[in-house]
């Protein structure tokens, strides 16, 4: 009988016309009421959004994301070398799920090509870890940043909530004011009011900036 006890998939009506087929939907529906997870919260309208991923702790972050990615119908992206999408079919399972190619041994550093990104369509909600590793950290890489501040494009937090079972997009979107410290408060902020966790809390990284990362040109560097 528990198996028919379970809470709805879907806890917040969404308001963004669908561009997720139908058949995907209703797989990850499936696959989450089974799981006993949720999607609460919305992804608004804005044709482009940085997502900000957190805490990435596991490989079952990014399937959760994918499954609520079809939930809500939206196609949330994810950057992955360009080589797993060349592959013959685990490529083309790699593009179906959202992953975008990107060349590491080309000249331009991975901010510049998500920029370009952006900039080549029309629209773009591309997902980033901060974090950069499932490993813990001792502070936040801040591309993400410098990426929505390029393109003047909103950032949207996704909790991946494994104390509730949740991927939770209820907080507000933030834009980048250039004050990067004050920006970074301020989604740390909506972070620790959730009050939520990852699935490997131990391997949370610190809510922190390296020195440098206050500077504007910080995103010039490879390793961002």
């Amino acid at each position: 009988m528990a198996l028919f006890n379970r809470r709805p998939v879907i806890a917040f009506t969404k308001n963004r016309p669908p561009e997720i087929g139908i058949f995907r939907h209703y797989f990850a529906r499936f696959y989450f009421w089974l799981a006993g997870w949720q999607v609460t919260g919305d992804v608004p309208s804005d044709k482009k959004i940085v997502v900000i991923a957190v805490y990435h702790t596991s490989n079952w972050d990014g399937w959760n994301m994918i499954m609520a990615s079809w939930i809500v119908r939206v196609p949330i992206r994810w950057m992955v070398k360009v080589e797993w999408t060349k592959m013959p079919i685990l490529g083309a399972l790699v593009r179906a799920t959202g992953g975008i190619g990107i060349d590491r041994s080309a000249s331009h550093n991975t901010v510049e090509w998500a920029i370009n990104e952006f900039n080549t369509r029309d629209h773009l909600v591309l997902a980033i870890p901060p974090e950069g590793t499932r490993k813990k950290t001792s502070h936040w890489r801040t591309g993400f940043y410098w990426i929505a501040d390029g393109v003047k494009a909103p950032m949207k937090i996704a909790l991946l909530d494994y104390g509730k079972k949740q991927v939770n997009f209820s907080t507000p979107l933030i834009y980048t004011t250039g004050d990067i410290e004050a920006d970074m408060e301020k989604i740390w902020g909506y972070m620790r009011e959730s009050g939520f966790r990852g699935l490997h809390p131990e391997k949370q990284g610190d809510l922190k900036l390296r020195p440098s990362a206050v500077k504007h040109g910080e995103h010039a560097k490879s390793d961002d």
